[in-house]
């Protein structure tokens, strides 16, 4: 059997293959492709599916049933290193007995490719021991393994991830104030040794895979990507999704940040929620992302540095000379600051968040605010 095991990047597309795959469950199935689950809730659901003899749209669903793979990810890393695992991945069964049901599923429905995938398998690759990885190795290592990983240029990359953790609830620093740093000896920054923990010992005879975000978004985007790298024949006039979980823009995450400092928890994430929502990213005019500088110069020197080393680490690899174009560019600050791009979008913040009815207190908090 072929088993490929995404292992992300974060905010690479990784929820939006989650979703495809979840959502065309028994359409895959019927094809010989397997995306299993590991807890009763996404095992039910399958059945009703399978009895239903059509797919079940995810809108609404539990994470554990979309993102199966990222509780088996957390809970794996759990009962390694004692990491916290977050509310909304509820009720998750022992490590084992996750391992367990999808060697089960393997066993008794028998499909010629199955697909592990959770962009959390990253912080396995950094674990101090990576007794996660091996622990899937001596299950799955028999079969035929694809290591597949989505890779995104660093500044772009650590900007869309700490803007992420604001949708978390996360009180932070600012990257231009040092935030950088909590993230410089992290799998968030160190990309190839990140990897390397995956098929260095335990999956050493696996294929690797390296995807450069830049050329999975001129593909089409993060599923249609993996539907023509991964090497598994994927039935035709299969559903796909939007472009998943979109990060608060650049130009509205410092009204985010400091919102979750200022306003009360509730209140905070209701605010934090809707500057990322559809709503507000189509319809308040900003400056785009790749426009907004977030580190700030002695920051981007700082990133450059550290990421010379990586970006070398990585072309030997994947031994493509450069993995990334134009490293020295991470370096360069982008043209509008931060700060000038929320000062510019926050008068029409204010006014679509009136429209669109937001609470009165996050109302004044807003037109209160001030740079």
């Amino acid at each position: 059997m072929k088993l490929v095991i995404f292992i992300g990047h974060f905010k690479t597309g990784s929820t939006s293959i989650q979703s495809f795959l979840s959502s065309n469950y028994l359409r895959l199935l019927r094809a010989g492709i397997l995306y299993p689950s590991v807890e009763s809730k996404g095992i039910s659901r399958n059945l009703r599916a399978a009895v239903s003899g059509k797919d079940i749209p995810t809108l609404g669903e539990s994470l554990n049933i979309i993102e199966p793979h990222n509780a088996l990810a957390l809970r794996l890393k759990n009962e390694e290193d004692k990491h916290g695992i977050p509310p909304y991945y509820p009720a998750l069964p022992s490590g084992f007995q996750m391992l367990e049901m999808i060697e089960n599923q393997i066993s008794d429905l028998n499909p010629h490719s199955a697909i592990i995938c959770s962009e959390v398998f990253a912080l396995l690759g950094l674990t101090e021991q990576r007794k996660s990885i091996e622990r899937l190795a001596a299950r799955f290592g028999r079969h035929d393994v694809t290591i597949y990983c989505n890779l995104r240029r660093p500044d772009d990359y650590i900007s869309s991830w700490h803007r992420q953790r604001l949708k978390f609830g996360a009180k932070l620093d600012r990257l231009h104030d040092g935030a950088l740093d909590q993230y410089l000896d992290s799998a968030h920054f160190q990309q190839a040794k990140m990897i390397d923990g995956w098929v260095k010992d335990h999956f050493s005879n696996a294929r690797l895979i390296i995807r450069n975000y830049d050329d999975v978004m001129s593909a089409g985007g993060a599923v249609k990507d993996f539907i023509n790298n991964s090497e598994i024949i994927f039935p035709k006039n299969i559903t796909l999704p939007e472009n998943q979980n979109p990060s608060i823009p650049c130009a509205f995450a410092e009204l985010g940040r400091r919102c979750l400092h200022d306003l009360p928890r509730e209140e905070a994430r209701r605010l934090v929620s809707w500057l990322s929502s559809a709503k507000a990213r189509q319809t308040i005019p900003h400056v785009p992302d790749s426009q907004v500088e977030m580190f700030g110069p002695k920051y981007r020197e700082v990133l450059l540095n550290n990421f010379r080393p990586v970006a070398e680490s990585l072309n030997e690899m994947t031994q493509t000379y450069p993995f990334y174009q134009e490293v020295e560019d991470f370096g360069r600050c982008r043209p509008v600051p931060e700060i000038e791009a929320a000062n510019e979008a926050l008068p029409k913040l204010v006014r679509i968040a009136k429209l669109q009815g937001l609470p009165e207190t996050v109302l004044e908090w807003l037109n209160d605010w001030k740079f």
